[in-house]
């Protein structure tokens, strides 16, 4: 009774059950492993590259859309970041000269951020600061026979399609 006051669930997820030690242990080093995978990249970059991690997947996901343009809103989804903070990093970007922002052809409101020659450039020495980074906190601790399933479990916890995200490279 004491559990009174707490919404009842309706749906599938209504009688989940109690987690197991093994699947707390397992969320607790997931969850961990994330973070201070994207805290190490995050700190090499801006170490090495005076870049954050946000910065980066911004201009690689532009590097990577057709004619090296996106609308901003589209860019925030793909980056997973919100509208106002990609419109922060579009600005600060657009400040530095490596991205320009126009206006959508008939669409007043719409914004296209637009990978500048000095951003290709910039994501050319970006692209080495990752890979090295990405190497020394990711693969090296991995086995390489580990990775497909790994890949895979990520992509399903993700809900991704089987692909392989842009920024993910390390080519």
């Amino acid at each position: 009774m004491a559990d009174n006051w707490l919404p009842q669930r309706q749906g599938p997820r209504a009688a989940a059950p109690a987690l197991s030690a093994e699947e707390i242990a397992f969320l607790d080093a997931f969850l961990s492993a994330a973070v201070t995978v994207q805290r190490n990249l995050d700190s090499d970059l801006k170490c090495e590259q005076n870049r954050t991690l946000s910065e980066y997947i911004t201009l690689r996901r532009l590097g990577d859309a057709p004619d090296r343009r996106m609308r901003i809103n589209e860019l925030a989804a793909t980056a997973f970041l919100s509208l106002s903070r990609m419109s922060r990093i579009v600005e600060k970007l657009e400040q530095q000269g490596l991205v320009t922002r126009e206006q959508v052809p008939d669409d007043r409101r719409g914004w296209n951020a637009v990978l500048t020659e000095a951003g290709i450039e910039w994501l050319r020495r970006g692209d080495r600061a990752y890979a090295a980074s990405v190497h020394r906190h990711v693969l090296d601790q991995l086995d390489r026979r580990d990775l497909p399933a790994l890949t895979s479990v990520a992509r399903v916890l993700a809900n991704l399609p089987d692909r392989k995200p842009s920024f993910m490279r390390v080519a």
